[in-house]
């Protein structure tokens, strides 16, 4: 979510917001903060196209305490920033080790509580996050279907980084079973373990054909085996500007041309609108690549 910055004059305890006149001119002007009615001792009214409100009443609502000093003539507003003591108890449950992380990620997505799996995240995957899991009111996923149980698998580790698979076994009210599987990638930062990135893994296999245009691969085939653990069997990849090429579950950043015919490759397609012709085609996110590099 981007911040939004309320904008307030402050006048003679008042604040003014300003509105058109026609927008409220039949009906009494209800306050709301966070879906909550505000309700003051004065109720907010219009002069002249302008909503005057309690200073007090929006103040408190959000949490601050307010004072009026009668020497200076000022309303004092302070505000009680909670965001340290949020760091410091995310620092002091933290995970201290990468299997620890993993599974409480896993237990936060089955419990559908965004801000638990949001306090296992990076910084950098923090704001990844961020505005989808503040715009969900920090509740994921759906009351149905909803996941039963997973289950959690090492599949590499690196000296920078560990990484899992995650299986979740979804039902709902029938008793009807599917699963879906995550990779995430833990990392030690600071003594504690958190998830730097949680991908899909939307076609895993080998590369059959590569499609240049001036020198310049522009997409290519990807062939796996239905066991593969991936989405798609085969997969039509196409390369953009923002691509990320890794050597491996590693951080070691590729060029294009360690793509080639034959060579052994994990794709995490960008989200947003894919051709779902066969075989689907989908802008690449993430490619790995596991040799030939």
């Amino acid at each position: 979510m981007k911040r939004k910055k309320l904008m307030v004059a402050l006048l003679a305890g008042t604040i003014i917001i300003g509105v058109t006149t026609a927008a409220f001119a039949e009906s009494a002007i209800q306050l709301f903060y966070n879906g909550q009615e505000i309700k003051g001792d004065t109720a907010p009214v219009n002069i002249n196209g302008k909503i005057y409100a309690s200073v007090r009443a929006i103040a408190e609502a959000m949490g601050a305490d307010v004072s009026w000093d009668k020497d200076s003539n000022q309303i004092n507003i302070i505000g009680k920033d909670q965001g340290r003591q949020i760091e410091a108890l995310e620092r002091a449950l933290a995970p201290k080790d990468s299997l620890g992380a993993v599974n409480s990620w896993a237990e936060a997505v089955k419990q559908r509580n965004g801000a638990w799996q949001y306090a296992l995240m990076t910084p950098e995957l923090k704001s990844a996050f961020l505005d989808e899991l503040a715009s969900m009111g920090w509740t994921t996923g759906t009351s149905s279907p909803w996941v039963k149980e997973f289950k959690v698998k090492k599949i590499a580790e690196t000296d920078q980084s560990v990484r899992y698979s995650v299986t979740f076994t979804w039902t709902d009210s029938i008793g009807s079973l599917s699963d879906s599987v995550f990779y995430v990638t833990i990392i030690e930062l600071n003594d504690v373990w958190l998830l730097s990135l949680i991908e899909d893994l939307d076609v895993k296999g080998e590369i059959t054909e590569l499609n240049k245009e001036d020198q310049f691969l522009r997409s290519f085939f990807v062939e796996g085996k239905a066991d593969s653990g991936s989405t798609y069997e085969l997969a039509k990849v196409f390369l953009s500007p923002n691509t990320k090429i890794y050597q491996g579950y590693t951080k070691n950043e590729l060029k294009s041309d360690s793509l080639k015919d034959g060579t052994h490759v994990e794709v995490d397609f960008k989200d947003g609108p894919m051709l779902m012709i066969y075989p689907p085609q989908a802008e690449a996110e993430i490619i790995r690549v596991f040799d030939g590099c």
